[in-house]
Parts: structure tokens; C-alpha cells; sequence
């Protein structure tokens, strides 16, 4: 269980003649994947049978149910006796009303199912062994946005409520944040998050060097999930931010290699260019954050470029960063 706050068989060379080369035909891929409402379950029961629902909800919904008692709203574990009246308390709380009542506003239909639904089938495409997850929502209380398990994803629908919701701002969300926090984002969210989980950073390369080319392949992997969402939602960037990333491309891979930034393995460096915020810090306030991560990316495309034999797959489980560097003959 992982909490988060937030068969490729032809040769990319082949792509080369289309527009988007990750754009494929899924007409005829299958996947068996459910799309689930637990907000509605949970927040549509009456209160007076509560009890009576928990076989119901423990049958539907599985280890979810009490992943979302215990780590999700934390009110404990059907097994305490005081169970129902700490789920009642949370489920007649008048925030917690109004935002299921905003949530249904907004999510009265899962208008990100179809493309999320698309995004599996590419992902079963190109990695046809691999485990295709359920699809929940649930209402946090505004707390984790992302939940996961080998079986399932549950997406926290009012933490997707708009960057201009009052809930944010009564909460003190941070501007950088809110800005995200809207129902395009979840797609490239969930894809994101369930790539991070399948596919883990090589912990014996803890470097920055290691961390840039490791989102960058991330990235790599959204271009080929959700290949016609825009570059500016799938980065959570401005189009303005984008701008600024390419315009001084070169100046930052520059700055990184002289000051001798890539190798270092200290957590504070790290951050800096790989962790969300309001900016990079080491470059302009018009920067976004996580240029490390951007520029991984442009690294990863060089890479891929010069390597167009590969399939995603064996690009994806390549944990060679250096080699990919180098390979890449990135020249920015």
C-alpha cells in the first residue's frame, strides 16, 4: 500500500511520420479495470445503519475500506467500539457536508474516466504483464490526493475542487499548490503516481544526476499514457513557466555542470531543482520548480532519439543513469 500526498513492440523509429508518435490505436486492447464510486457509498448511507453497510463496503471495496478508516480520515478500525460514532461525527460535519455537495457539483459524472480508462489501455499496450488498478474516489477531508495498492487507485475528489476553491484558501493551501488542484490535473496525477510505484528510482544512485533522469523518464512515460493532454497540464507549468524553461534551457544545464551539481547526494541540492514550490530557487522567480525534473526530460528525449530501437518498456526499466546520459549526446 502506497499513500501519496499528490507491449511496446514497435520501434519508435516507426512514430517518426506521425504527429504525436505515442499516439496509437487502442480499439482493440482490453483491460477489465471498474471505476467505483466510494463518495457517493459512504456519504449517501444512513447514518442509523451504518453497522449494516460495513459488510457491503468491506466486500466492495476490499483493503480500501480500511486504508480509508485508518490512514485516509484516521478514525480507526471497524473493530474499535466508538467505529460508528467517529465515522458519523466525520460524516455529518458541515465542511465535510458542503464539500461532498461541491464534489457531486463538479464530479456529478467522471468526465476524466474515458481518458484515464484510454490511459491504461496504452499502458497495457506497451507493458501487457502488468496489473491493470481499479479506479475509487472518496473525499479526504482534504488530506492525501492520491491513494494506492497493487489493486487500486483512489483519487481524493476535493483535493480536484479548483484552484479557486474557498476550501484551499481557508486552509492556507499555498498558491503554487492550488493552481494544480483542479479536475484536469487528476489524469496526469494518477498516471504519475502509479508510474512512480511500478517503476522505482535506483536508491544506490542517489544523486541529482540519478533524480533528473529518473523524472525524466516519468515524463517520458505521461507523453506516452496521455499523449494528447497538453504539455502545461501535465507539468503542472504556466505557459509562461514553459517559455521560461526553454528559453534558458541552456543556461541551467550549464549552471548545474559548473558548479559541479550533479553528482552531489545532499538532500537540501536535491530538493531544490526535483520538489514542488513556488519557484527554483537557484534560478529567477519566474522559474518554475523542478526544473531538475524538466531537464531530465529533455535528456531522456535526446536519449530516445538517438536510441529509437527501444521499446518503453526496456527504455522505462533502464536504471543506468549515467548511461542514458551519455547516450543521450544532450547538447542543449
Amino acid at each position: 500500500m502506497k499513500i501519496v500526498f499528490f507491449v511496446f513492440v514497435i520501434l519508435l523509429g516507426l512514430y517518426g511520420c506521425k504527429s504525436n508518435k505515442w499516439e496509437i490505436n487502442i480499439e482493440s486492447v482490453q483491460i477489465n479495470q471498474e471505476f467505483k464510486r466510494f463518495d457517493k457509498d459512504i456519504h449517501e448511507v444512513n447514518i442509523d445503519n451504518i453497522w449494516d453497510r460495513v459488510p457491503v463496503f468491506e466486500e466492495k471495496y476490499g483493503s480500501f475500506f480500511d486504508i480509508y478508516n485508518t490512514h485516509i480520515i484516521r478514525i480507526g478500525g471497524t473493530n474499535q467500539m466508538d467505529y460508528v460514532d467517529k465515522l458519523a461525527y466525520f460524516l455529518s460535519d458541515p465542511d465535510i457536508i458542503n464539500a461532498y455537495d461541491d464534489v457531486q457539483t463538479i464530479f456529478g459524472s467522471l468526465a476524466f474516466e474515458p481518458e484515464l480508462s484510454d490511459a491504461f489501455k496504452r499502458y497495457k499496450f506497451y507493458f501487457p504483464n502488468k496489473k491493470i488498478p481499479n479506479i475509487y474516489t472518496h473525499i479526504s477531508g482534504f488530506n492525501q490526493s492520491l491513494v494506492l495498492d497493487s489493486n487500486y487507485i483512489s483519487i481524493s475528489l476535493d483535493k480536484y475542487l479548483g484552484s479557486n476553491s474557498k476550501y484551499y484558501q481557508m486552509l492556507r493551501t499555498p498558491l503554487y499548490k492550488r493552481v494544480n488542484m483542479h479536475p484536469k490535473k487528476i489524469s496526469s496525477d494518477v498516471m504519475f503516481a502509479w508510474c512512480e510505484s511500478e517503476f522505482i528510482l535506483d536508491k544506490t544512485q542517489e544523486n541529482l544526476l540519478a533524480h533528473i533522469i529518473y523524472y525524466g523518464k516519468m515524463h517520458i512515460f505521461l507523453d506516452a499514457m496521455l499523449p494528447n493532454i497538453p504539455d502545461s497540464i501535465k507539468w503542472g507549468f504556466s505557459n509562461n513557466q514553459l517559455k521560461w524553461c526553454n528559453k534558458n534551457e541552456k543556461q541551467m544545464w550549464v549552471y548545474l555542470v559548473e558548479n559541479k551539481l550533479l553528482f552531489t547526494s545532499t538532500y537540501k541540492d536535491i530538493n531544490k531543482y526535483i520538489n514542488e514550490g513556488p519557484f527554483t530557487s537557484a534560478f529567477s522567480k519566474e522559474s518554475p520548480s523542478r526544473t531538475g525534473r524538466w531537464l531530465g526530460y529533455q535528456i531522456t528525449k535526446s536519449y530516445l532519439k538517438n536510441n529509437s530501437n527501444l521499446t518503453l518498456s526496456e527504455f522505462m526499466n533502464n536504471t543506468n543513469y549515467q548511461e542514458i546520459l551519455n547516450q543521450s549526446k544532450y547538447k542543449p
